[in-house]
């Protein structure tokens, strides 16, 4: 079995994804709001789309980012989304997530940050922090700040993750050591 996910557009009527089993990916009830649809296909067939919601804070005002992105594997799919990491698992139909408290931006399995494959434990950046998640228990760690405006992790080496966080955009760029069993700074 392979799995694909792509973000998908509106349908229009006709097309493949008409009939297509449709499952909100939404914590929040009424508080939420329909922000992103993915495309699942098995083996080039379209079988499922998971509809993305955000959330809106007291204020009304939705809690939503510029970035969402995912990783998966035959079994899960993790999902970035507004400030929120979501598991979906593919035989239950069931998700689970869990606030970041800030708005995403990347995802990156561990300890091959460069591979799209999901695996036991993925780092997540938000603008301001690392997170180290395994994919069962949910957070692990969450970094000090990092960032007030974006994290990127560059690498994992001897247990140590490499990133830079932007302290003064546009540009402003200052490196970062991480222990990756603690999240404390080196």
């Amino acid at each position: 079995m392979t799995l694909q996910v792509t973000y998908l557009e509106q349908p229009t009527p006709g097309d493949e994804t008409e009939g297509v089993l449709i499952i909100d990916v939404n914590p929040f009830g009424t508080n939420g709001e329909k922000e992103r649809r993915l495309l699942i296909r098995k083996d080039g067939e379209p079988i499922l789309i998971l509809q993305l919601y955000v959330r809106a804070d007291e204020e009304g005002w939705l809690i939503s980012s510029a970035f969402s992105d995912f990783l998966l594997n035959e079994s899960l799919v993790a999902i970035i989304c507004g400030d929120h990491f979501h598991v979906f698992e593919m035989a239950t139909h069931s998700f689970r997530s869990h606030p970041l408290g800030d708005y995403v931006s990347h995802i990156y399995s561990v300890p091959d940050i460069h591979s799209d494959r999901l695996h036991n434990r993925v780092l997540v950046t938000t603008y301001s922090h690392v997170f180290l998640m395994d994919i069962a228990a949910g957070i692990l760690w969450k970094s000090r700040q990092c960032a007030i405006d974006g994290v990127i992790i560059t690498s994992i080496e001897n247990e140590t993750v490499l990133g830079q966080g932007e302290w003064d955009p546009p540009g402003g760029w200052e490196s970062f050591k991480l222990d990756l069993k603690t999240g404390i700074p080196i």
